[in-house]
């Protein structure tokens, strides 16, 4: 069997927010999925057993996803996929905030924040059903798991080699901003490779009158 094709199965890529005994947990999801959209939005999580978060979920009995999008910095799906939170404070790397009182990441496509209502244990992974009680839109094209293996996956492991050689998490990528209308760069080639002739898309200007902030 060719597991690849099970790639072109589309959805994204979602961090998960939690506690466990007080203290901040979370990892990176793909099973991830809504079922229902009223009267009650619903969606379904699935997480490996033998995840900390796993646990965590089971004992707070609620959790936060962070969608995540095509400018999600590697290193964040990284830091929540390649390390395991007893080892590590995985939220502590990465600018966050709060959706009440669980973690999320500072930037993402949408917040969610679910309740778990009933669970079923696999073999392997834990399906939990809940309802959504709460949700935000951020901005940002959403990153699918395809893109994810084709184009991300060797630069999420590139970027957790060079922390784990350097013990330090990455800094945060500049933002460039117009300073005639306020435009943030937002596209994939980074703001320094793009050519001098190249002009704010909103009002024209010229790349120069762009500030890094």
């Amino acid at each position: 069997m060719d597991s690849k094709a099970l790639y072109q199965i589309s959805y994204g890529l979602y961090v998960v927010g939690t506690k466990i005994d007080g203290k901040d947990a979370g990892c990176v999801v793909d099973a991830f999925i809504q079922s229902t959209s009223s009267p009650v939005p619903t969606v379904i999580l699935c997480s490996i057993q033998a995840n900390q978060t796993n646990t965590a979920i089971k004992q707070t009995g609620e959790f936060t996803i962070s969608v995540l999008t095509k400018k999600t910095d590697p290193f964040v799906i990284a830091n929540f996929g390649f390390q395991s939170g007893r080892d590590a404070d995985k939220w502590a790397n990465v600018p966050a905030k709060r959706m009440g009182d669980l973690p999320i990441l500072e930037n993402a496509a949408a917040w969610l924040r679910c309740k778990v209502t009933d669970f079923k244990e696999l073999t392997t992974h834990t399906v939990f059903f809940c309802d959504v009680t709460d949700a935000m839109v951020g901005e940002g094209e959403v990153l699918t798991y395809g893109e994810y293996q084709k184009n991300w996956k060797g630069r999420a492991q590139e970027a957790f080699k060079a922390f784990r050689e350097s013990g330090k998490a990455p800094a945060p990528a500049p933002r460039w901003v117009c300073s005639i209308c306020g435009y943030v760069y937002d596209g994939t080639i980074p703001f320094e490779e793009l050519p001098e002739d190249w002009k704010c898309p909103i009002c024209g200007h010229p790349k120069s009158v762009f500030v890094k902030e």
